[in-house]
């Protein structure tokens, strides 16, 4: 605070020195493992468009069912995760179309004991989002509710030599490097010629689907909190106790600036705290949160993460 009590926005760490030392390629491909309902070899087919879930509550009668019970929120949540599904992002009409949504999960914990319990951990991160969409229960809305867990796919991204106790830092050019090898852009790299002539920085930073603007970093402490979850027949009490439990994000696109983003904050004082393209996202928000990422230029707009629960 300065005399004229005006707070001035500090200067941020570097970036990760390991990356100078042992610097990530440009693209690399990883194994990655599926989790969740959309995982399921015949999503293409069994993915119902909004326009037949519509059809459906007219034939239905649903429509005259006077209940105010989220319906209309839940639908454009809906149309907001599955918004993208239809793109070209390659512009040479190869099938490059999905269905489903989620945000990819980097594992960085590869303890005896974490690799024990990293399956339960995403088991239980993918029930807590069925949790979610259960509390919609109008009969409009739970069709919309349904669909879109239906529709929700983890993709796993496992390499111990390369992610053991990786940085944020480390963890956003990897993922960048792995997002890169999707190839979901086109041929040209005009985005990538557009970025750089932009912003000149060097940064390997791949334009594609809006899923992948983030990932969600499984390290130790949160595979062991994970899978010790347990779920309660009360969902409405599920919901306040899994809102306290939080899982880091880290945002893809994200770069250091010169000084912390003033508007990117909360708290005051010595409390103050700066956006750094890493955010802590209560699990039981997810998909709201992965919902409205779509209405913001990035996740630091919606820095903190934990207000999210006072919006909805």
């Amino acid at each position: 605070m300065t005399g004229r009590g005006i707070d001035l926005a500090p200067s941020l760490p570097g970036p990760d020195p390991t990356l100078e030392t042992r610097p990530v390629p440009q693209e690399r491909q990883n194994p990655v493992r599926s989790f969740g309902p959309g995982a399921s070899h015949n999503i293409q087919e069994t993915a119902r468009p909004l326009e037949e879930l519509e059809q459906e509550i007219e034939e239905s009668g649903f429509k005259d069912d006077t209940s105010d019970d989220g319906d209309t929120e839940i639908k454009y949540l809906l149309e907001l995760l599955t918004s993208e599904c239809h793109i070209d992002w390659r512009g040479d009409a190869s099938d490059t179309q999905d269905p489903t949504w989620g945000p990819s999960l980097v594992v960085t914990a590869y303890s005896e004991k974490a690799q024990r319990n990293l399956d339960r951990a995403i088991s239980n991160l993918t029930e807590t989002a069925h949790r979610y969409f259960l509390r919609f229960t109008g009969s409009q809305s739970k069709l919309f509710a349904r669909e879109a867990f239906n529709r929700l796919s983890f993709d796993v991204i496992e390499n111990r030599e390369l992610l053991e106790n990786a940085s944020d830092d480390r963890v956003r050019e990897e993922f960048n490097a792995h997002v890169r090898s999707l190839r979901l852009y086109p041929a040209d790299l005009r985005f990538d010629k557009l970025r750089a002539k932009r912003l000149n920085d060097g940064l390997n930073r791949p334009s594609g689907p809006r899923r992948f603007d983030v990932c969600i970093v499984l390290d130790e402490a949160a595979v062991e909190e994970l899978a010790a979850l347990r779920f309660l027949d009360n969902l409405e009490g599920d919901g306040n106790t899994l809102r306290d439990i939080s899982v880091k994000m880290v945002e893809r696109d994200w770069s250091y600036p010169e000084e912390a983003d003033s508007e990117q904050s909360y708290g005051f004082g010595q409390q103050k705290k700066y956006y750094t393209g890493v955010d802590m996202c209560p699990i039981y928000d997810l998909p709201f949160v992965c919902g409205k990422l779509y209405e913001h230029a990035g996740l630091g707009e919606m820095f903190p993460l934990f207000m999210c629960r006072d919006n909805h």
